[in-house]
């Protein structure tokens, strides 16, 4: 059974629908999803939202099965894709049609640029700029149901049908100020997304440096291996093994089934108790990867403090988000590099650097250089 459009929206539940829709979608695009990512690993596409020219536009992804026409809308560098906190969107986008769009506008994040705001929701950047209070709706909502409710297909118009003129409203604010490079400059990586690489989960575990390297090299082919199963089965990580018992199971010379068996539900370790000691046994002969960096010492921790307050200075002034500055792991990582490198993280080295570079060079070599690479 279909679900109605309100007024302005255009339905779309076949292949031939979009076809004929898709073509029409140029100069620039509002872009959002709703998804279910409940008891999966990837999130299941529930709804597509797109508004062109005063017109929104429903795309079901449990009826169409030729996306092509809408992928090479996404696709084409012609087209700006406007989106607010895209990140989830995208990462749904790539796993359900296979591509990334470009170029994208974060309202959100452009809104960092021009106002102390970091994340600001998108109500709240549609109440501030265009003086409209969006009703409230509830949280939860089931998208993959047909039909659609009344509600849900108001809230999914509402989603997209204010992003162009926030998109106006911005981009012409960046301008004035002077921040438009700042902002598309970010934008290349903010709006890009990747896979996670299974090899590299085990970075993901705070405690994971407490590990001699043996042990690093155990909890790496075990993060690996629960990626991996997790994906396979599309299931969330945690259904698997939890990070916690990983962790556990690493600092143990030789893990064995009564040791999994003692430590898991018996249902989780009836499933997995033959690969989690056959993958330990591998990740003993495994070659360690690099040291991972310890906590910060106190002395190191002062550096960072003082960097953000000369981060947090300039954003004051500039009335920008101070995260684009002074985020704390982004100083700590300046930090760690500087003593490695001799020189700012990456981050610090585009517009960053006209802004806090000098103050934060001359901080770093008079302070953090007096720690060695081990400590760091």
């Amino acid at each position: 059974m279909n679900s109605t459009a309100p007024d302005n929206c255009v339905w779309i539940a076949d292949d031939a629908a979009l076809a004929a829709a898709a073509p029409g979608w140029r100069g620039c695009i509002a872009l959002d999803t709703e998804f279910i990512r409940t008891d999966t690993f990837y999130p299941v596409p529930g709804l597509y939202q797109v508004a062109c020219a005063g017109k929104v536009y429903l795309l079901d992804p449990l009826a169409i099965d030729d996306w092509s026409p809408f992928v090479d809308v996404l696709a084409d560098s012609g087209v700006d894709k406007i989106m607010h906190a895209c990140q989830e969107d995208l990462e749904l986008i790539y796993h359900h049609l296979g591509i990334v769009p470009a170029p994208i506008f974060d309202t959100q994040y452009a809104n960092a640029f021009i106002s102390p705001d970091f994340s600001l929701s998108y109500a709240g950047l549609v109440q501030r700029l265009l003086d409209v209070e969006l009703p409230k709706h509830a949280t939860r909502s089931n998208w993959l149901l047909r039909p659609l409710s009344d509600e849900q297909l108001q809230y999914a118009r509402e989603d997209v049908v204010y992003l162009e003129p926030l998109y106006q409203r911005l981009q012409q604010q960046l301008r004035d100020s002077g921040r438009e490079a700042w902002f598309q400059h970010d934008m290349q990586e903010r709006g890009h997304y990747a896979p996670s690489d299974p090899q590299l989960h085990y970075l993901n575990l705070k405690k994971a440096w407490q590990l001699a390297p043996q042990q690093l090299a155990v909890l790496q082919t075990l993060c690996a291996w629960r990626e991996q199963t997790a994906q396979t089965r599309n299931i969330p990580r945690n259904r698997v093994v939890w990070d916690d018992h990983l962790f556990d199971f690493a600092r143990i010379r030789k893990l064995r089934e009564e040791d999994v068996r003692r430590a898991l539900p018996r249902g989780v370790a009836n499933r997995y108790a033959e690969p989690l000691v056959s993958e330990h046994s591998r990740g003993r002969t495994a070659q360690p990867p690099a040291p991972l960096a310890r906590p910060l010492t106190s002395a190191q921790g002062a550096v960072v403090k003082r960097l953000r307050e000369i981060g947090r200075q300039h954003t004051e002034r500039l009335q920008i988000a101070a995260e684009l500055l002074a985020r704390k792991r982004d100083v700590e990582e300046c930090v760690r590099y500087y003593v490695r490198n001799d020189r700012l993280s990456p981050l610090y080295q585009s517009w960053r650097q006209e802004l806090v570079g000098g103050e934060f060079s001359r901080i770093l070599a008079t302070h953090a250089a007096t720690a060695t690479q081990e400590q760091l």
